[in-house]
Order: structure tokens, then sequence, then C-alpha cells
């Protein structure tokens, strides 16, 4: 049974700054596209999101040379600012948010490979740098993740690579050791879905690692999941949607160096990879920051090394169809392509459901902003028509998103579906 919904956008300003596509891509392997350049060119800096903002710290400059240099990237208006710098120089530093601050947890200090076990906060609205309590272990080139309000800190070096786990509480200003990464490296990359903190890849000396080990906060136990499909370190990595998505890193040795042009999914709910659409510019040494359906991959190193750029890409991510019911397969939910496609001012979104069910279908930009709301609430089941009118968007690449989530909270089904449209004035 079809059912017909009109719906007419509400008219606001906008001024869409457009992308441009970095390649022609299969919106089912991923979208890449380029934005504003990151104003110092520079790698081995993580970023971190604060107040929907992107905050890219330190790193190596051209050379080799390292920086206290801290720009800031607004994905709502693709811009970047200058806030206080570093109150030192620092590279393979790590990096994190949590309560509103922003927080740099040890590294390598001055341009040499000097662990430090440094601690300093962010504050956004003093724009001031302060010292805290010292981390319990001095090294660089590990991973810090926000989890609960905490910061976890893992792995990285110091001489040699570690497994080191170790918490740090910002209200209290304290640390906690916790139990330690059954495989010791560095330059690797990690991730918080749920109730786990996923870290992948990484080195030890040369070798890189296709290691995946899944840290649980509550039971203070790791366990070991399927190994990524790429063995590399220097890579970074974002959870989004229930998913690690994992790009770029390095390689080098008697048989030659590289960077890694990988952009390869974890699903937890499965516990299996699948290769995306690959990096454009492959890098190295450079950080992911989600937000929104987007992920913001910013500088790093375009050759193994101390090569650098100034590249800022945004991935959006392939559609995540999640489980459903026993009895009800992926086949009787459907997102269909809008139509038409290219569309002025005027597209239908038709989609179908097998069950009544809580749904939601949201218009997003490339900034993965959300735009409007065309339909929220109980729908039953049949096929759906939305009649869609954009006469106040300027034209642009627009996400149209699809959930459905149960009527009832004891069911587990799940479903969810994303599409691109074009508008052309």
């Amino acid at each position: 049974m079809k059912h017909l919904i009109s719906c007419t956008i509400i008219s606001f300003a906008l001024n869409l700054l457009n992308p441009r596509s970095t390649q022609s891509q299969s919106s089912d392997l991923g979208e890449w596209f380029t934005r504003a350049s990151l104003p110092t060119s520079r790698q081995e800096m993580p970023h971190a999101v604060l107040n929907g903002k992107i905050f890219v710290p330190g790193g190596f400059r051209s050379g080799g040379s390292a920086t206290n240099v801290v720009e800031v990237f607004y994905p709502a208006t693709n811009s970047w600012s200058t806030v206080t710098p570093l109150p030192v120089i620092m590279h393979h530093l790590h990096v994190a948010s949590a309560n509103g601050k922003l927080y740099v947890l040890g590294g390598y200090e001055t341009s040499n490979f000097s662990p430090s076990n440094r601690v300093f906060e962010y504050n956004p609205q003093s724009t001031s740098w302060t010292s805290k309590t010292n981390m319990p272990t001095a090294r660089g080139a590990g991973v810090a993740v926000e989890f609960g309000g905490k910061i976890f800190v893992i792995g990285g070096a110091a001489g040699a690579a570690l497994g080191v786990n170790e918490i740090y509480d910002p209200i209290n200003n304290t640390w906690t050791s916790r139990a330690s990464m059954p495989t010791s490296r560095e330059h690797l990359a990690a991730g918080a879905i749920d109730s786990l903190i996923y870290v992948v890849g990484g080195r030890v000396g040369s070798t890189n690692r296709n290691t995946l080990e899944a840290y649980s906060p509550a039971s203070n136990r790791w366990y070991t999941r399927a190994s990524m499909p790429t063995a590399r370190g220097g890579l970074t990595a974002a959870a989004l949607h229930g998913r690690l998505y994992v790009f770029g890193g390095e390689f080098f040795g008697s048989s030659g160096s590289g960077v890694f042009e990988e952009t390869e999914e974890y699903d937890p709910a499965t516990n299996t990879w699948r290769a995306l659409e690959p990096m454009p510019v492959p890098r190295h040494g450079l950080g992911a920051a989600a937000i929104g359906d987007s992920i913001f991959l910013i500088g790093g190193g375009p050759v193994a090394g101390f090569g650098v750029t100034d590249v800022n890409s945004l991935f959006i991510p392939p559609a995540v169809v999640t489980r459903v019911a026993d009895n009800l397969p992926p086949a009787n939910f459907k997102l269909f392509q809008n139509y038409p496609n290219p569309f002025n001012p005027t597209t239908t979104i038709r989609f179908s459901i097998a069950i009544s069910a809580e749904v939601s279908l949201k218009i997003y930009d490339v900034f993965g902003r959300e735009m409007v709301t065309l339909l929220k609430g109980k729908i039953n089941p049949g096929e759906h028509e939305l009649l869609w009118r954009a006469d106040d968007l300027a034209s642009g690449v627009y996400f149209y998103r699809l959930e459905v989530k149960p009527l009832s909270a004891s069911s587990s089904f799940r479903f969810s579906d994303m599409k691109k449209m074009v508008l052309l004035k």
C-alpha cells in the first residue's frame, strides 16, 4: 500500500559552501570531499572535537621541525582560526576533549623524541592553557580516548612500544592505572563504540600490526577481535554510527617505504571488516574527527617520514544498515533513490517499511548539519512518498537519512539508510 505525504521545506537562508568531490566514487563505498586547507601544513597531530569545532594542536612541520601552534577548523563555515598555542612544542601528542575542555596528555617535546608526561588543559572561555597532574608514564605516539567523562591514554612508546593503559579524571585531576593492552604498540588508533574502546593497528619498531583489541572500562578486561585486513602503523580512526573507520598509515623497511591509501570499516556487531573507498590523498600521521554524519581528516604526511601536507578531507561513510528482527529481513525495509536526481527545486523521496514503527527522515548538508526534518513519528507499514521542495537552498550535494526504530522498547530491530542527492539551480 502506497501513502503520499506532502512536505514543503520551511524557508530559511543558507549560504552553503559547496564541496568539491576529489574523485568520482560510489556512495556504496563512501564519499570524499575537499574542505578548506589546514593553515600550517604538518603531521603527527591528532584531532579533537570541542563545541562543534575541530582542534588541531602541535605536530611536525616540514623538515621534522615541531610546533606548538593550535589551529581550529569550523565545519559549519569551512574556515579556520588560530588560538593560544601550546605551552610547549609537542608532536605525536595525545589529545581529547571532556567536560567542555580540551586536554593534551603527554607526547614528545621539542623537535626530538623526548617522552613527556605533562598534561595541559585548554579552557575555550578564557582561551588559556593550565598545567594539570602529570601522566604516570611519559610517552608519545599513543592514543587518547574520551569515555564516560574520563580520558584513557593507551599504548605509545618511550624508547620501546608500550601497552600502558592509564585513565585521567578531569574533574578530580587524578590518574589511575588499568589493565595493560595485551599487544604493546605505538602509532596506533582507537575509537569508543557503545561500552568498549577499540584499539587498532600500530607498530613495534618497523613492523606494522593488524591487531584489533577491545577494552571494557566496566570490567577492566581486554578482548581480541578480528584482525584488520591491512597491517599498518601511523594510521588514524574514528567511530561513527556504531562502526570503526580506519584510514591511512605508513610502511617502511628493507623492501621500501610508502603510505597507505586504504579505508577500512569494522562492524562490532558481526566482528567483520570491509574495504571502502580509498583516500584520494593517502597520508599517515594525521587525526580523524567525527561530526554529524562526516569524518574529517586533516593534514598528515603524504610520504613516509617527515613530509607534510595541508589537505583537509571530509569522508561520508556509506549507509549503515543495522540488524532487524529475525523474522523481518532487511529487504523488507528500503530507502529508494530520490527522483528526479539531480532536481530543481522539487524531488520525491520514497521508502518502505514492513511494520508500524517510529520513523524519522532528515536532510543533511555535506558538513553533517541537520537541515530539516521531513518526517518524525509513528508510521504504518507500507510504501510511502514525500514531496520535498528546496526553494531556499543553494545548489549542492545533500544527504537524506531514514531511521526506523521499534515502537516497543523490548524489540531489538533497527534500520537506517542514507542516500545522496544533488540540487541544481
